[in-house]
């Protein structure tokens, strides 16, 4: 990850995992982005902002 965190959301789409909030104990703040690992690349990437910063919420990813 790009930036250390805990309490924060995940899910897989599309075989990459995203990364949401959490909080951060290096800034001793809570987080607003959302990262996102690609296994094939191998890398992370800030691909997003929350509309504001959370800890210890859930992900849901919905195929329609």
């Amino acid at each position: 990850m790009i930036e250390r965190r805990m309490e924060c959301g995940a899910v897989v789409m599309n075989g990459c995992i995203y990364v949401t909030g959490g909080y951060s104990s290096s800034k001793g703040s809570y987080l607003q982005n959302i990262e996102k690992y690609d296994p094939e690349c191998d890398t992370w990437e800030i691909v997003g902002d929350l509309p504001s910063s959370m800890r210890s919420h859930g992900c849901v990813s919905l195929y329609s």
